[in-house]
């Protein structure tokens, strides 16, 4: 059994004070920068970092991209791009910088060109004939020492990627076939690709109408999932402890030197096909044609995309820098966006709606918390920088029971300690915005409290999308006591 260290008030305290405040929200980032807009193929959505009840040892990590897939949106049906690459990220030294990354490399086979079909009726299995259109996956962990890689091990070429649920006449058992896109992986862990319900859950309509709640404070339901019924491509990924910690050794208690590391997703695309984006001028051409001949030679593909905690591109970064975010990386955001966490233009909006006096301005706690992280509880090492990254320490065990409003609810597994599922990112933002921290406690939230589908007990924890043929999109939440953590059925 672990020890845990740390005692539930010093974390809430300590913890809370700042790690929550500076993700000033009320959405994931889903279409959240004008580029990332006009590619889904290559917008990371989501990011989950966590310990799963049923894998103490293993670091967790659902990685999402493709936002509002619709279930019947064929014929051409939504998937992974092969012209792109996608990334779990892992710094374990508190640099800003990789130290592991598992890179997705996807192909898609066509079988027969001469139908519309996606699949022809009664697939059996992923590898059924009749499943015309099939993607496969090469996988790879990638090491490296300050920056440098120093080692490449290939998991996989040829990891077969979970189909999209077109109907029951063309899948009589999708939950069957589905699954056995589930693979287990050399030295151990597993490891899910494919297309999934979207597990986030926010009332949108009413985020996106300047902070328009739709039943009082929003804290006694009554707003929509937007995002019900709405699917998502997926990376579900369960390694080993040892595979992502500084010493490659398992997380022995939650103070240990190596308990604590920060994971974000990325993509990448060939330089080529983005050189005319100001996204890549500004941040990786160089002044002359000459040096911009020579980058493109040198590093053929640039990041478009990237996600570590949630929201922060989404509404801290302005539109001028959303671009630049996705371009650069983690070590660089104290430079380039720290800013913008200082001053809360979101705290300036809810104080217009509730007049509430919420201090906006030199917010150098949100700094040091969120982006540095506490010594002990989410810091990575002594010397880290601030980056944007979601820091999980790996000493804690998973709670027992679990408290949607993560630390601020108590429960000392949940959000800013990596990210469960089910942890109500929105309405943990909101309250610690509305000023939970300085005895304010409004029940503030958007009125969603929980996902429109059950999360599963086992890997890979997301639930399947309803199908292109039996979807309803949108669900109500229905209203309740605003004083209540728990979500009604």
């Amino acid at each position: 059994m672990r020890k845990l260290p740390i005692l539930v008030g010093a974390l809430m305290a300590a913890l809370v004070a700042g790690v929550l405040s500076v993700s000033l929200g009320v959405t994931s980032s889903h279409r959240e920068a004008p580029l990332t807009s006009q590619d889904p193929t290559g917008d990371n959505t989501d990011v989950y970092a966590y310990t799963a009840k049923d894998a103490p040892g293993a670091l967790t990590v659902v990685a999402n991209w493709v936002p509002f897939e619709d279930p019947a949106g064929g014929p051409n049906f939504y998937g992974f791009d092969d012209r792109a690459r996608y990334y779990v990220n892992i710094d374990n030294t508190g640099d800003g910088v990789w130290d592991v990354r598992y890179r997705f490399s996807f192909r898609t086979e066509v079988g027969n060109k001469d139908t519309f079909l996606y699949a022809l009726p009664g697939v059996a299995s992923i590898d059924d004939p009749k499943l015309n259109i099939k993607q496969f996956y090469k996988l790879e962990r990638l090491r490296y020492v300050r920056g440098r890689l120093v080692s490449s091990k290939v998991l996989g070429t040829k990891f077969k990627v979970g189909p999209n649920n077109v109907g029951p006449k063309t899948f009589p058992d999708y939950a069957k076939v589905a699954n056995q896109a589930i693979a287990d992986l050399p030295g151990g862990g597993r490891v899910f690709a494919g297309q999934r319900e979207d597990p986030f859950f926010v009332d949108l309509g009413a985020t996106f109408d300047g902070i328009n709640l739709r039943n009082g404070t929003g804290a006694s339901g009554g707003g929509k999932d937007d995002l019900a019924g709405y699917g998502v491509h997926s990376v579900v990924l369960q390694i080993p402890e040892a595979h992502v910690t500084r010493d490659t050794k398992p997380v022995a208690a939650a103070d240990a030197k190596n308990a604590v590391v920060g994971v974000w997703s990325s993509t990448e695309r060939r330089r080529l096909q983005a050189t005319n984006r100001t996204v890549i001028g500004d941040a990786f051409a160089a002044s002359s044609k000459r040096s911009k001949a020579k980058a493109a030679t040198a590093n053929p593909w640039v990041q478009v995309s990237r996600l570590g905690n949630p929201l922060i591109n989404e509404v801290v970064v302005p539109l001028r820098d959303k671009d630049k975010f996705n371009a650069t990386q983690p070590k660089d955001d104290l430079k380039n966006f720290g800013k913008y966490a200082l001053n809360s233009h979101l705290g300036d909006v809810l104080n217009q709606l509730f007049d509430l006096g919420i201090p906006t301005k030199d917010r150098t706690d949100i700094v040091d918390a969120l982006l540095v992280g506490l010594p002990g509880k989410t810091k990575i090492s002594d010397d880290a920088v601030p980056a944007d990254t979601l820091k999980i320490n790996l000493g804690v065990p998973p709670s027992e029971t679990e408290n949607r409003f993560g630390v601020i609810g108590g429960d000392l597994g949940g959000f800013p300690n990596g990210r469960r599922l089910a942890d109500d990112v929105v309405d943990i933002e909101l309250r610690v915005i509305g000023g939970f921290l300085l005895g304010k406690k409004l029940p503030l939230g958007d009125g969603v409290d929980r996902n429109d589908v059950e999360f599963q007990g086992s890997f890979p924890y997301l639930g399947p999308l309803q199908s292109g043929f039996d979807s309803k999109l949108k669900r109500q939440e229905p209203t309740h006591d605003p004083t209540s953590a728990d979500a009604p059925s």
